[in-house]
């Protein structure tokens, strides 16, 4: 569902802050083979004692670079996009994490009927923690046998990580007559939490947005839960779609959870840029544009619980467009700096209290040198320019480091997210690999840089 760092001596006294979740989070690991858990090794010289000392927190090992995070897990091996290839379930091989025993899951693969050549595939995770499951979208062909014709097929197949047997398996029809499966290079398949969301999926044959264009597939029996006329942008509990009630707009959006219940439309959203999920919290970031003379952009946040905007300080909005924000722990880190219509600097909003924990404006913002920010869990990652480093642990303002080798940047059930080996020259800001550390007594044991 797609994704985080800094520092300074008492004579630096910034307090600065933290920029996109792991700078795009997919892109800053390497390519490792599948992880196994594997103990933390020790750097401490062993001393005599009475008592043995506990053993370090379990940490993964690196996480491969396609991987996703959903349910409260993560997994990857799954490509969201078809696979157009006659080897795509050999290619197509999901691990899931399992966050109890800190061990991968491998769930069972379909098998291509007798007589039947595989085309391409795809897939993507649906249900809970405790009912996970893996649905996979299959197209085969079937060679002409004179008089009998070539035939092309798409089935779909649910696993649970229990079993290496389908569940259920079904051969994905049209709803009505009139129309016909899509090219299959153009379908997406999408993680939710009531079912997979298949978007490009039929025609008309007549137009290219003819509907229905994105389906819900139940992960329970595969059956077609509703569909939209829109090609969806999907995340794991909301979808958005393009919509207007002014036919003279071409701006305009409609959210809708998975389970299809409209919940919120604005003729005026610009783009609806994704979803902020962290704990019970779950937000949709929003840019906005009031077409006044000149045009006014901003940044707005939808709570999917309060299914409303939540207020920001004194206004429901941020100025401006392109504003990086990232969500942990109850707090809202919203960064302006990089924005070119924006007149916001950074902060961090406690949404349980309502108040800024942090407030820097733009013009305060620009006095300092910062390349880039990131939050987790009251740290700031501060790097300025010139390489020199940063780590502020709220509600103090002073540096506790002037480096980090790990940074955290995000959560899944009983784990914490971590990005390693960023501030080395050779990597230009990139993770070197990212990893998992298990909770010790429900919390995030360090170390936190």
């Amino acid at each position: 569902m797609s994704g985080v760092k800094g520092r300074t001596v008492s004579k630096h006294r910034l307090a600065l802050v933290a920029s996109t979740v792991c700078l795009a989070i997919a892109s800053c690991s390497e390519t490792v083979a599948p992880p196994a858990a594997t103990p933390t090794p020790s750097t401490s010289t062993p001393k005599t004692t009475t008592s043995s000392a506990p053993s370090p927190p379990p940490v993964t090992g690196p996480l491969e670079k396609d991987w996703k995070s959903y349910g409260g897990t993560a997994y990857f091996g799954c490509p969201d996009k078809f696979s157009l290839s006659k080897s795509a379930l050999e290619d197509i091989r999901p691990k899931v994490f399992d966050t109890k025993t800190g061990q991968y899951v491998a769930p069972g693969i379909p098998t291509v009927p007798a007589g039947e050549n595989l085309t391409g595939g795809m897939c993507a995770l649906t249900g809970t923690a405790d009912d996970m499951r893996v649905v996979y979208v299959v197209t085969t062909v079937k060679p002409a046998h004179a008089p009998e014709p070539e035939v092309s097929k798409a089935t779909a197949y649910a696993f649970d990580l229990k079993t290496s047997q389908p569940l259920v398996t079904k051969e994905l029809q049209p709803p009505t007559p009139d129309l016909k499966l899509t090219a299959a290079n153009e379908w997406e398949l999408a993680a939710t939490a009531s079912g997979v969301a298949w978007v490009n999926a039929f025609t008309d044959g007549h137009s290219a947005a003819s509907p229905p264009r994105t389906v819900i597939l139940s992960g329970a029996d595969l059956s077609m839960m509703w569909n939209d006329p829109q090609p969806g942008r999907v995340w794991q509990d909301v979808l958005s779609f393009q919509r207007n009630t002014d036919v003279s707009k071409t701006s305009g959006a409609e959210l809708r959870r998975p389970s299809g219940e409209a919940i919120y439309q604005d003729n005026d959203i610009w783009t609806v840029d994704g979803e902020l999920s962290d704990g019970p919290d779950k937000l949709v970031k929003i840019t906005h544009w009031d077409s006044y003379s000149p045009p006014v952009v901003s940044t707005m946040f939808y709570d999917l619980n309060a299914k409303s905007i939540i207020k920001i300080g004194d206004s429901d909005r941020v100025s401006g467009g392109g504003v990086a924000a990232t969500l942990s722990d109850g707090k809202l880190f919203v960064d302006g700096r990089n924005s070119d219509n924006s007149q916001f600097g950074f902060g961090v909003w406690n949404l349980r209290t309502q108040h800024w924990d942090l407030l820097k404006t733009r013009d305060d913002a620009k006095k300092m040198s910062i390349s880039k920010l990131a939050f987790f869990e009251d740290h700031l990652y501060i790097t300025n320019v010139g390489n020199t480093f940063a780590v502020i642990a709220l509600p103090a303002t002073d540096a506790v480091s002037t480096s980090w080798s790990v940074r955290p940047f995000a959560r899944i059930s009983g784990w914490t997210l971590i990005c390693r080996g960023e501030n080395a020259a050779a990597l230009n800001g990139d993770c070197e690999d990212i990893v998992m550390v298990q909770d010790q007594d429900g919390h995030f044991p360090g170390p936190w840089f």
